[in-house]
């Protein structure tokens, strides 16, 4: 038996590297192709153009890898059923189960080495990628101008078009010369020239422009009907700030996004962002419990929450245990400190005294106040809620409260405009609507609320993405055998045909899942992980049909299934036809 789980792995390790090579390379020339251009006209060096297209790979990679599988897969078991293997081991006895399993297992090996590279190395190669990409952004590019084109010299302040340009020496001369500059917000001007050259300063950042014989039309935007206009003969122009060399920075690991984070760390933000939620949801609930005219924002009291035990959860506390990272798990935080992390970056409110006997612009029918003098109790966005861990930190991770508390500081700035509406404090219904709904502290709860929400689906998004993806190798080992097996004359066709078919399904399921999830239509965990469950099943219905021969011997082609399903279909109509009482 061993000769023959060899046998069959040894059958899927040719398509599975040509499938892999193939694929990758595809998906990387797609990508080139729209960023060769850009990195190029910026003047960048080779070892960084280089750097760039490495640090691509891996999230290539992350998506070819099931796709890989899934063809080879396909493609080993159809030629094995194509060349009558399958066959022949059935008559000496051995199961189509045998075949199939070997399979699996390789899959179970693949989906375990692509969940450690989508957690280990995908995370620092995005991270990395994207400060790379933030320092070429950074840099100006070369003047590499085309004719009869508005070329871009200064971003948002000078362009430049020319219908002829000298491209054979070096002297920069063009004819037909047209400058658009927009430096000055007061006037817009427009700089005509028959001829002129361009070229770098000594300091090789500025840009020299020589003009000859043209005119300048000015508009003052104060003034649109009057234009002004000054000829010249010669004219030089000095554009500041328009080269710039290239700058790499190192990587900031307190500026991380949730795609460059590993599965432990996202499982810490989650931690943060779920204490959050439940905070959130409290002060709303309050806000909907209080009387109609109470407009003043209270907080719940910060209260530690237990970790979400999730399949996060599960990974870490498996890999603290096997390996004893003790960074698999959230370390606690200091909830205090955090708070006034966050107290800190809402502006302070100094309250102003009042002169006895001064208006105070108290309305007594409406019950609001005016004067700006006095109080407005402060927002305070929801701090961490937080249980303590495992693992002790004696530093409270101030970087990371910050960039928890983003959301609830956005909802603190709608907060701030809604307090200065005026409340609705009638208890009848306006317009069918209840007069709760128009109050400024349900309102601001409830915005709040929903951005805590999608604060914590996030993280939870993406770390059950990690998990699905990796998952897609064994799903797509359980459901190609079947496929390949019941087909055994499909060949190259039926490989990229039912490849193609299942790319588009899985990755439209998932990507669809993702942005319903992120809307809150959806939970998480279906989002992500509602495909896989529906190509399993199916793929296991599959398999236990697999020991099941066909019905002609020379093996299931797609054209002889149709041919089945066409006679199944005329043997009931004419069955239907024969009974007595039926149309």
């Amino acid at each position: 038996m061993k000769i023959i789980t060899r046998y069959v792995l040894r059958e899927h390790i040719g398509p599975l590297m040509f499938a892999f090579i193939a694929l990758t390379s595809l998906m990387l020339l797609n990508f080139i192709s729209r960023q060769f251009g850009e990195l190029v006209g910026k003047g960048l060096p080779l070892a960084v153009i280089g750097e760039f297209f490495v640090l691509s790979i891996p999230f290539t990679v992350a998506l070819t890898i099931p796709m890989s599988v899934l063809v080879a897969v396909l493609y080993a078991f159809s030629r094995l059923a194509a060349e009558n293997e399958v066959m022949a081991l059935k008559a000496n006895g051995v199961s189509p189960w045998r075949l199939v399993s070997p399979a699996i297992f390789g899959g179970v090996v693949m989906s375990v080495g692509l969940l450690a590279f989508n957690d280990q190395v995908l995370p620092r190669a995005n991270h990395r990628l994207k400060t790379l990409q933030e320092d070429i952004s950074q840099t100006k590019p070369t003047l590499l101008l085309k004719e009869q084109i508005i070329n871009t010299i200064a971003e948002g302040k000078f362009y430049l078009k020319a219908g002829k340009i000298d491209r054979r020496g070096v002297s920069g001369r063009m004819k037909e010369v047209v400058i658009y500059d927009l430096a000055d917000a007061t006037r817009r001007r427009t700089i005509y020239a028959d001829s002129g050259r361009i070229s770098f300063a000594a300091n090789k950042v500025d840009i020299d422009l020589d003009l000859y014989h043209g005119q300048i039309q000015e508009v003052a935007t104060d003034k649109p009907s009057q234009l002004d206009r000054l000829f010249f003969t010669q004219n030089r122009i000095r554009i500041k700030g328009v080269g710039r060399d290239f700058t790499q920075t190192q990587a900031d690991s307190n500026s991380r996004g949730d795609r460059e984070m590993g599965i432990c760390e996202m499982q810490r933000r989650l931690w943060i962002t779920d204490g959050g939620y439940r905070a959130a949801l409290k002060d709303y609930e309050a806000a909907l419990k209080a009387p109609k005219n109470d407009v003043a924002s209270t907080f719940i009291p910060p209260q530690k929450t237990p970790e979400p035990r999730g399949i996060g959860w599960a990974y870490c506390t498996l890999l603290q245990k096997i390996f004893t990272v003790k960074t698999a798990q959230a370390a606690e935080l200091d909830v205090a400190a955090l708070h006034r992390a966050a107290q800190d970056t809402i502006p302070k409110k100094v309250a102003k005294p009042i002169a006895p006997g001064a208006d105070t612009g108290v309305k007594a029918d409406t019950g609001t106040t005016q004067n700006p003098a006095v109080p407005v109790p402060a927002l305070t966005p929801p701090p961490a809620m937080v249980p303590p861990a495992a693992v002790a930190s004696p530093v409270p991770d101030t970087a990371e409260a910050n960039a928890k508390t983003q959301e609830a500081i956005a909802a603190q700035a709608a907060a701030e405009i809604m307090r200065g509406m005026k409340p609705v404090v009638s208890v009848a219904p306006v317009g069918g609507v209840p007069a709760v709904m128009f109050n400024p502290r349900v309102k601001e709860a409830e915005l709040r609320l929903e951005l805590a929400e999608r604060g914590r689906n996030r993280y939870d998004i993406e770390i059950h993405k990690k998990f699905s993806l990796a998952a897609a190798c064994l799903i797509f080992c359980i459901l190609a055998p079947p496929l390949a097996l019941r087909f055994p004359r499909g060949g190259v066709g039926l490989v990229i045909g039912v490849s193609l078919a299942v790319f588009a399904l899985y990755y439209v399921g998932l990507i669809g899942g993702e942005a319903a999830a992120n809307k809150g239509l959806v939970a998480p965990f279906w989002a992500m992980w509602g495909t896989n469950v529906i190509m399993t099943l199916v793929g296991l219905v599959m398999l236990l049909r697999v020991g099941r021969d066909s019905e002609s011997g020379r093996g299931g082609g797609v054209r002889e299934w149709f041919d089945t399903r066409r006679l199944l279909r005329d043997e009931r109509r004419a069955a239907a036809a024969s009974t007595p009482g039926t149309a």
